[in-house]
């Protein structure tokens, strides 16, 4: 016969479980008030970080947006080309560390090039912290390679565009970066390497059903095939 537990008895095993609680909830108590300054400073230093990383986020995106907009006010603003080089250069040293800086700087590297300052042109543009996975990296890369073959660097300027190939994210901008680098070659005369990529990049366009890419590529591919046998005949 099962013995019955008397009504109002607990089982043994609960109350060994509710006496360990009563004494770990105790020496909670009691350690705390022992440790009363430390677990203070706990959480006021926890208060603190949080608080901080809140201004912080808040801070960066307040930065940001004025950075922007700033920078559509320097877009818009019609200034000659010195001026507004001036202008550029003094908004990269406010906003530096912003993503608006690293636009700033593909702007102001594409203005050094067209006032023949090739230069600094790649200085600007080798400044560009966004990688190059991303546009305003590529088009960095992009910068920098037609300063290079500004300063006639061709060497480093092929090197910058097949890393640039490389590394790019879309293959749209592979073939474009392999595009810059098959006329580069063209001007070295190193005709028969340009025409394997334009061949390859037209291949890849046509693949990618972008006909009117692709047709670009196939119209110079045609003309250097011709020059090619001019060349060996």
């Amino acid at each position: 016969m099962v013995d019955r537990i008397p009504r109002g008895k607990q089982p043994q095993s609960v109350q060994d479980g509710e006496d360990a609680f009563v004494r770990g909830t105790f020496q909670l108590a009691s350690w705390s008030r022992q440790n009363l300054r430390s677990v203070l400073f706990a959480i006021g230093g926890v208060s603190i970080l949080v608080i901080g990383t809140l201004y912080y986020v808040n801070f960066r995106a307040s930065v940001q947006e004025l950075a922007a907009a700033d920078l559509a006010n320097l877009r818009l603003a019609a200034a000659d080309p010195e001026t507004m080089i001036s202008d550029l250069e003094a908004y990269v040293q406010r906003f530096a560390g912003s993503e608006s800086a690293d636009e700033a700087r593909l702007i102001l590297s594409r203005m050094y090039l067209d006032t023949d300052r090739a230069l600094e042109a790649a200085r600007v543009a080798n400044e560009v912290a966004t990688s190059r996975d991303k546009p305003v990296g590529f088009a960095a890369g992009i910068l920098l390679a037609a300063a290079q073959e500004a300063n006639e660097d061709s060497g480093a300027a092929l090197a910058t565009l097949q890393n640039l190939a490389q590394g790019a994210r879309f293959p749209f901008q592979q073939r474009q970066a392999q595009a810059s680098a098959a006329r580069i070659l063209v001007t070295l005369e190193r005709l028969e390497e340009a025409v394997a990529i334009y061949s390859s990049i037209a291949e890849e366009a046509e693949k990618a059903e972008d006909l009117a890419e692709a047709g670009v590529y196939r119209l110079r591919l045609g003309e250097l095939k011709g020059q090619l046998r001019q060349a060996t005949s």
